[in-house]
């Protein structure tokens, strides 16, 4: 999902995963000219509509939360205690 202001990407977010039961929510990104205008609650609607016709009941959808509260808005919950987030940068 991408939007456009001429033929420039100003905002844009992916979903991957298995397709079936695991997704998830990659490279949510506003431009900073473009920042605080909705457009990141604009892509995460895209996003929740193509899950809610895309996902079945029990699939796992996860993020990596660097705005938690855009998340929170959607109905996406912190994992902790129940497990951690965790990442590595190849070196």
């Amino acid at each position: 999902m991408h939007l456009l202001a001429g033929d420039r990407v100003i905002a844009m977010g992916r979903v991957v995963g298995d397709g079936a039961l695991n997704f998830e929510l990659v490279d949510i990104a506003v431009d900073p000219e473009y920042q605080g205008r909705g457009l990141g609650s604009a892509i995460m609607s895209a996003i929740m509509g193509y899950l809610d016709e895309t996902a079945p009941k029990g699939a796992y959808i996860t993020l990596m939360a660097d705005v938690p509260a855009l998340y929170l808005k959607f109905g996406f919950e912190y994992s902790r205690p129940a497990s951690e987030g965790m990442y590595k940068l190849q070196a």
